[in-house]
């Protein structure tokens, strides 16, 4: 008992001489107005010697680094100056701090989607104009398709600067929604101009087909696979040459990898896809040579689609159309069913019959124009012909099922 009280006696002496020092050293530090909670705490713990600073709180988020709201690294540090809702599509999508919409005029809209719609817009700095497509964040975070609208923001800007492929100068966020900005051109669609004349000259075909191949091979070589190429995605310029559009199904896929996402217009897709097979590049090259046969004869070619029941062994060209033998030899070579047999390059397209004696180089180099050979088959108002041609009715009907999750 004895031994008892004397180590009481002795902890409550320790006890109370530690206390009236510690007091005073915690007065001291919370005197100081330029100190917080966090200092405090720390200090008190002696587990860090973190300096004292404002509250995070009232850090403006312009003094905050370009850095710090584009690295991925730096998303580890302790106070996250943007939101969640905000950090889901960074780097990809900058967060704009002064609302750059805001120096653009908003003209009359030109489609809608899904996800949000498309604006002309009159850049009020550059006096220029671009097509700027307004996605909902929470549409696209309700149907998990975050990897997919960043990826496509990453593959237009990286590959916009082909003569072929429509640039994407600049992108960026606000808290409800994703902003991408392209050029705007003027020409219409592809889809419109057949719709308009109906079945193309030979040398326009070869032409168009040429533009489209170079875009293909150009994002092949970099390492994406486009996956939706149809007229509706194929914009036509100021001189009617041919700009690819639209990377919303594209993905980053090094040459000899394959994917099975389903994906794409179902008339467009290559029967690989509609097996559900595994699938590679090649996939483009077949519907380049769908949209050839529909250049060419206004017509699909035809397809077994029960591939459940009936392996997919053969194409059909369409009946009742001339098509000359080089002609039938470009979409044989586009439309081969097995995908190692298949034309696969601008290379082996070259030395096709359908090409003989064309310079391709020439083609990559803009010089020649589509509209000078439409004008000289057409006239001048090639635009305002309206032949009778068959209807092109559910060919942008788009199908997305993911099969295997990825993205």
């Amino acid at each position: 008992m004895g031994n008892k009280s004397t180590r009481d006696s002795a902890l409550s002496d320790r006890t109370d001489s530690v206390l009236p020092s510690r007091r005073n050293h915690s007065q001291k530090i919370t005197s100081n107005p330029n100190n917080n909670l966090r200092s405090f705490l720390r200090v008190e713990s002696q587990q860090s010697t973190y300096s004292v600073s404002k509250l995070w709180s009232r850090i403006s988020r312009r003094r905050w680094k370009e850095s710090t709201l584009t690295l991925p690294y730096q998303s580890c540090k302790t106070a996250w100056p943007v939101t969640q809702r905000e950090s889901l599509f960074l780097p990809a999508f900058p967060v704009e701090v002064r609302h750059k919409n805001s120096n653009y005029e908003k003209l009359p809209e030109i489609s809608r989607g899904a996800f949000g719609k498309i604006y002309r817009i009159l850049d009020l700095e550059k006096n220029e104009i671009f097509a700027l497509k307004v996605l909902s964040k929470s549409k696209i975070v309700e149907n998990d398709l975050i990897n997919q609208v960043t990826q496509e923001v990453q593959i237009q800007r990286a590959c916009g600067h082909h003569p072929f492929i429509a640039k994407c100068p600049s992108n960026w966020q606000s808290p409800k929604h994703l902003y991408i900005a392209t050029e705007y051109i003027e020409g219409g669609e592809l889809w419109e101009l057949l719709d308009h004349i109906g079945a193309l000259p030979v040398e326009v075909v070869q032409l168009y087909v040429a533009q489209i191949a170079l875009a293909i091979d150009f994002l092949h070589n970099a390492g994406v696979i486009y996956r939706d190429l149809k007229p509706e995605n194929i914009l036509l310029d100021a001189d009617a040459n041919v700009r690819v559009i639209d990377f919303g199904l594209s993905k980053w896929l090094p040459l000899g990898r394959t994917t099975r996402t389903v994906c794409g217009t179902p008339k467009y897709m290559a029967p690989e896809i509609l097996q559900m097979q595994p699938y590679g590049h090649s996939v483009d090259w077949w519907s380049l040579g769908v949209i050839a046969c529909l250049m060419l004869t206004c017509k699909k070619a035809a397809l077994d689609l029960h591939p459940h029941e009936i392996p997919i062994s053969k194409v059909i060209l369409p009946e009742g159309v001339f098509l000359d033998i080089p002609s039938r030899d470009l979409l044989l070579r586009l439309l081969e069913v097995q995908p190692q047999k298949r034309l696969h390059s601008v290379r082996a397209l070259g030395t096709l019959a359908f090409y003989k004696g064309y310079d391709i180089e020439e083609v990559r180099g803009k010089k020649s124009k589509a509209k000078t050979l439409l004008v000289k088959h057409y006239g001048a108002d090639y635009q305002k012909r309206k032949e009778k041609v068959p209807s092109f009715e559910d060919f942008d009907e788009v199908l997305i099922d993911d099969i295997s999750g990825e993205k």
